[in-house]
């Protein structure tokens, strides 16, 4: 049997514990599993963090749900994929069997992917065609969407033929000037039409510049 003083103890500790949640919980919402981390880091029993998070739970002052709810609000206003929800899910330690609760929805996800390509393509405006899909793609794959989705909306991304030309003689220009200081002669060239291919430039285009055809 407890003393008396024992169980006082006790109390004391889960109320302590029980307001240095509610102070946490004042700040940003906190799932069940970072809860309990925080407690453990103030030495508190299995036991004692049980009790807490019933409390907790028992006066709905944590709610999975809710913040599930808020995350996935989150998402969609910044226009986020499936794949960037679950990672943001799973690093806020929502419980594994919520986050199972969550399907896929693929119209969504084609909804919020194109809206975000249009953003992306005046971020990146000054790119010509093929660095500017390569980038849209990039940043849609980080924004949590799959390859497939991601393909879909860049596949009729283009600019047009004449800004592409003004931005291969911008960029030949600057090539020119870095290359022609090491290399003369052919050796110069097909450095200068190396790097434009990798810029993702057409061939016939790069030559067309370099002899001033165009």
């Amino acid at each position: 049997m407890k003393k008396r003083s024992d169980t006082k103890k006790e109390i004391t500790k889960i109320d302590e514990l029980f307001a240095l949640s509610i102070r946490k919980l004042k700040n940003s919402d906190c799932s069940i599993e970072k809860m309990k981390e925080f407690m453990k880091k103030k030495d508190a029993s299995e036991e004692e963090i049980n009790d807490v998070i019933n409390k907790l739970l028992k006066y709905s002052i944590i709610n999975e749900d809710e913040m599930v709810k808020s995350i996935i609000s989150f998402c969609d206003y910044k226009h986020y994929g499936y794949n960037k929800l679950i990672y943001i899910l799973e690093s806020r330690k929502i419980s594994k069997s919520r986050i199972e609760m969550i399907s896929k929805n693929e119209e969504r996800e084609i909804r919020h992917a194109k809206e975000l390509t249009k953003t992306l393509i005046k971020r990146y405006k000054n790119k010509n065609t093929v660095n500017l899909r390569r980038n849209v793609f990039s940043a849609l794959i980080r924004a949590g969407y799959d390859e497939i989705v991601a393909s879909q909306c860049v596949s009729n991304i283009s600019i047009s033929y004449k800004d592409e030309i003004n931005m291969l003689k911008l960029d030949y220009q600057k090539i020119f000037l870095k290359v022609s200081k090491k290399y003369k002669g052919k050796e110069a060239k097909e450095r200068m039409i190396n790097r434009l291919v990798s810029k993702g430039y057409r061939i016939d285009d790069i030559k067309k510049v370099i002899t001033k055809e165009i």
